[in-house]
Parts: C-alpha cells; structure tokens; sequence
C-alpha cells in the first residue's frame, strides 16, 4: 500500500512528518508519497514559490526511509486536483496496487466540497 499525501508544504512541518511517521509504523505502507501541489483549489496561494516548496520535501524525504517526494502537481498546469493525481498513480501502479489517502480531519471535513470528490473514494482508501 502506498500512502499519498498532499498538501501545499508551506512550510513542510512537524503536523506533516510526525503523522507520517505513526501511519508507516502502524499500516503496512510501502511509503508515504509527499506531493507538494502546485495551485491548490481550496486555499489561497502558497507564500514560498513551487520551488522552495519542493526542496523542503525533498530535505524531509531525501534521510527517512519509507518517505518519497513526488513532484506531479507542480508538473501541471492548473488546479492541484486531488482525482487527477490519483488516476495518473493509477496509471502508474496499476490498479492491484493499494493507495491510502492521508489528511488531517479538517481536510477530511471539507472532503465533498473537493472536484469530483466521489472518485477519489473510489481510487483511494
């Protein structure tokens, strides 16, 4: 199973690692993907620029084993649509392989208000 877990990274901090590193301890992940978003949909823009934002993902998951950093979102254009990265993971790994979601509960709270929220549900756990 492969943990996904977006977010602007503005900065990457403490709320992101410490969870990260408790779900990889208690669920049978392969890894934690971090991926920064580029536009983010339901937020105003991140203060550091994509750039900045991607290096401080890269300092975090360059040393811990079972963290990765994916630069999807900040390859495309647009909205950092959550359904549009998990199809192109689907593409990329198939559809055996297990995707977990990861958000904290007040993104979770604001899940249906999400693009095409009720797809997710279906490309991720």
């Amino acid at each position: 199973m492969i943990g996904i877990l977006g977010g602007t990274f503005d900065p990457v901090h403490f709320g992101h690692i410490k969870p990260a590193l408790d779900l990889l301890r208690v669920l049978p992940l392969q890894q934690i993907r971090f991926i920064p978003c580029n536009v983010p949909p339901h937020r105003p823009a991140p203060v550091a620029s994509a750039s900045h934002r991607w290096h401080m993902v890269q300092m975090v998951t360059a040393n811990q084993p079972g963290f990765a950093a994916d630069d999807r979102e900040l390859r495309r254009a647009g909205p950092s649509y959550m359904v549009d990265t998990l199809q192109d993971l689907r593409e990329e790994l198939g559809e055996e392989k297990s995707l977990c979601l990861i958000m904290g509960a007040d993104a979770f709270a604001g899940l249906t208000d999400w693009y095409r929220w009720q797809e997710i549900l279906q490309l991720a756990q």
